[in-house]
């Protein structure tokens, strides 16, 4: 009985490596091939099979384990940057009201408050963004007796 083509490309990997390395270590080198024979739908059972007749005896937990952790590091490295993979937004809100002193304590500051400038879409979405948050999180309400 022939062996399947999965174990040979196994065999030829491992030979390639160095004997001394973990267990764990020859599954990273072997991750490739083994996601590529998963994508065309061979069970995981099959391949730790495949795995043990190319002489890698691996217990299914530190297999499952093995990948995980492979699959993971692989994830950033293949997704795209954060910033070019969501649409653009708009900018971040700035105040509605330019030019708002922090508190009133002389005439320059109700000189400040005549010349603000109001931005009313900004005020508006301020507004609605206050309205929409949970009524435990808004610090102005009080509660009533």
């Amino acid at each position: 009985m022939s062996e399947s083509p999965s174990v040979t490309r196994y065999r030829t990997t491992l030979a390639a490596l160095d004997p001394r390395i973990s267990i764990a270590a020859q599954l990273r080198a072997l991750f490739p091939l083994i996601e590529t024979d998963l994508a065309a739908g061979v069970p995981h059972a099959a391949v730790l099979d495949d795995l043990a007749a190319a002489g890698l005896t691996v217990q299914r937990s530190t297999y499952a384990i093995t990948l995980y952790r492979w699959r993971k590091a692989q994830r950033p490295a293949a997704s795209p940057p954060a910033s070019s993979a969501k649409p653009s937004s708009p900018p971040p809100a700035l105040d509605a009201i330019q030019g708002r002193p922090r508190n009133i304590q002389t005439p320059g500051d109700l000189r400040k408050i005549r010349d603000m400038q109001i931005d009313l879409e900004a005020l508006r979405r301020e507004g609605l963004a206050n309205r929409t948050q949970p009524a435990d999180s808004n610090p102005t309400k009080r509660n009533e007796p």
